[in-house]
């Protein structure tokens, strides 16, 4: 079977998905070259919650002061619905924060980071920065990880090894069989330890999906989970991430960042997010039926499109990136940047049913 057999996504296979096509109460503008349609950076374009919204602009009031008490009330609400300790969690600066926290950590233990080749590339970065070794593991077939080989890789490394998983994978949006990861984690020598980065967890639909916290709570003391405010809560402007581990393995990557490194706007903003589910649910039916909608179109048109787990869709164009980006640009929308997945391929954010339709109107022009 060839990749684009195996990647194309049947609209029969986007019905499975369970959800039909919503309307969005978002009308779009005209989009112009000060104005274009975002679909670049896995922003989610419905906007913050209202309650968050509202929570941050009371917050305001209080900007001369320090965030010590909307952090402790974050963690406590983190902590009833996480089912942890408030010792198991770290509020960060982003996830980004988390995640530049531990990879500090471990290169002042001189580790080696084994990564998938196509992967969030802030890992691969900060490894540059601080003189990390960093081995990059051919993909599987279909994009998916390639479990055993990365297995492999670690277990030739002498030294400290740092595994860095994104689950569900960017730019990709292939989620990663939970059971693999639980049972390399359970099995993996001393020297290796593991940061599961899940940005995209609340808009997984797999139902044997779980998330990597559950080895938190068994007392796994070898991983950090990291998530962010930044995807179905539409925070990313916000800058509030949070990580979860073992007591002992928060305090250590505690000592690599700012105590109070986040914004009382954002942190109030963020408990208040938690609390509107009507919202959240509003936001994960939307990047469902927009992601139903590039399936289908994608279909209609033979071009493979890879089933995603997050807000955005690894799809075929048809024609060389640089020469669609250009394209796109001209039509004012901005479309994903090169992510090493090849010439002919580029990863699709998700924006509203709205957006999207515009989107896509464009792009069959552009392929007619």
């Amino acid at each position: 079977m060839d990749r684009r057999s195996f990647l194309r996504f049947t609209a029969g296979t986007a019905a499975a998905v369970g959800l039909a096509p919503i309307m969005s109460t978002m009308a779009f503008a005209p989009y112009t070259t000060s104005h274009p349609l975002l679909l670049n950076q896995n922003e989610n374009s419905l906007g913050m919650s209202p309650r968050a919204i509202e929570a941050a602009r009371k917050a305001l009031a209080l900007g001369h002061r320090y965030p010590d008490e909307y952090v402790t009330a974050l963690g406590a609400d983190l902590v009833r619905r996480e089912g942890l300790l408030p010792e198991n969690i770290g509020i960060s600066n982003g996830s980004t924060g988390i995640i530049e926290a531990i990879i500090r950590a471990q290169a002042d233990k001189q580790a080696t980071i084994v990564a998938p080749a196509i992967t969030y590339g802030q890992a691969r970065r900060l490894a540059k920065n601080w003189g990390m070794a960093y081995r990059a593991i051919p993909m599987g077939n279909g994009f998916a990880m390639d479990m055993a080989a990365m297995k492999t890789a670690s277990l030739e490394i002498d030294g400290a090894v740092l595994v860095y998983l994104v689950n569900p994978n960017n730019p990709t949006g292939r989620l990663t069989p939970s059971k693999s990861i639980a049972a390399w984690v359970k099995r993996a020598p001393d020297n290796v330890f593991f940061l599961v980065d899940e940005a995209y967890h609340e808009l997984v639909v797999d139902p044997t999906y779980e998330s990597a916290v559950s080895l938190v709570k068994t007392g796994h003391d070898n991983l950090v989970v990291t998530r962010t405010f930044s995807k179905i809560y539409a925070m990313a402007g916000m800058r509030v991430g949070y990580g979860m581990a073992h007591a002992r393995v928060m305090e250590e990557i505690q000592r690599y960042y700012a105590g109070w490194n986040v914004n009382i706007a954002g942190v109030a903003a963020a408990s208040a997010a938690l609390g509107d589910h009507a919202f959240f649910k509003r936001s994960f039916d939307e990047n469902q039926a927009a992601k139903q909608m590039v399936y289908k179109a994608m279909n209609d048109l033979g071009l493979g499109c890879i089933p995603s787990e997050g807000n955005f869709i690894l799809h075929e164009i048809g024609m060389d990136l640089k020469a669609y980006q250009r394209a796109m640009s001209g039509r004012y929308i901005r479309v994903g940047r090169d992510m090493g997945v090849g010439q002919r391929w580029n990863r699709l954010s998700m924006g509203t049913v709205d957006e999207m339709a515009y989107f896509l109107e464009q792009f069959r022009v552009l392929h007619s």
